[in-house]
């Protein structure tokens, strides 16, 4: 996933939600402003819900299931609010652009490929706010079609894997660090357990960040102190993680009896459109 262009308003990068919770997000029809047709407009918005869901952290909905809404902006978002919606996504499909390359996308061989590049755009609004949190326009892409028809339908087609880092980046989850359990003596904690699990839509190799609450100046201010990977989902709210650093302030943080926190992290992008 290509991101092009972000925006973001002053509210925030990204929301933080317990691990019990689940946001309820409803995703309107999604706008074609490329000349696609309509099938990869509705193939797109197939993915984003898809992959969204397959996170396990996020409630979807349409506004189909509400019945009539009201026409006026905001009391269409007061109107989804009673009923128990948080955000709202909207999505637009861009536009694309198709070519050929020989050897696909690493390049080897005589044998030509199609290829194609999609851009759409993604914005979510906080309904309780009635602000955009974000609106980010992204490309995919595919590098070995036979035709540029099916370039186009495979680069969209994985847009749904790229929807988990969406989650990660935009919905982040907080827990706490419930024990520590194998601890080195030089390197401090080595493995520990987190009040996240299968109800926040954890799995495992997962990344976590870990910050203290610090004083600073008579003020209280988070410090990230480490990270952790998921190793082994214990239950719906626990997980046990191997610390990838930070093992000896963790454990003086712990001991100290500080105030630590929980979050996810988006993982990095992989090579994809290759076949």
């Amino acid at each position: 996933m290509k991101k092009i262009y972000v925006f973001l308003t002053m509210l925030a990068m990204a929301l933080t939600v317990s691990a019990q919770d689940k946001p309820t997000v409803c995703v309107e029809e999604f706008t074609n402003s490329s000349k696609l047709e309509v099938s990869y407009l509705k193939q797109l918005q197939n993915e984003v819900v898809s992959g969204i869901s397959n996170t396990g952290r996020i409630v979807i909905v349409q506004p189909s299931s509400y019945g009539k809404l009201p026409k006026d902006p905001i009391a269409y978002q007061d109107a989804l609010k009673a009923e128990g919606v948080n955000f709202i996504l909207k999505g637009s499909l861009n536009d694309y652009s198709t070519g050929t390359s020989k050897g696909g996308l690493l390049g080897g061989g005589d044998k030509t490929y199609a290829t194609a590049d999609v851009s759409y755009t993604l914005e979510l609004i906080d309904i309780e706010s009635h602000q955009t949190l974000s609106s980010e326009t992204m490309s995919c892409t595919y590098s070995s079609g036979s035709t540029s028809a099916e370039a186009i339908s495979k680069a969209i087609a994985s847009v749904s894997g790229d929807m988990k880092k969406y989650v990660d980046t935009h919905f982040k989850i907080s827990a706490t660090v419930k024990a520590l359990d194998q601890i080195d003596p030089k390197k401090g904690v080595k493995t520990l357990y987190v009040t996240m699990g299968t109800a926040a839509g954890i799995s495992k190799g997962d990344i976590l960040e870990v910050f203290a609450e610090v004083n600073i100046a008579g003020e209280k201010a988070k410090k990230k102190i480490g990270e952790l990977k998921t190793k082994e989902i214990m239950s719906a709210t626990l997980s046990l993680c191997d610390v990838k650093n930070g093992g000896e302030e963790i454990k003086k943080a712990f001991e100290e009896g500080s105030r630590i926190t929980v979050t996810t992290r988006a993982k990095k992008e992989l090579i994809k459109g290759l076949f």
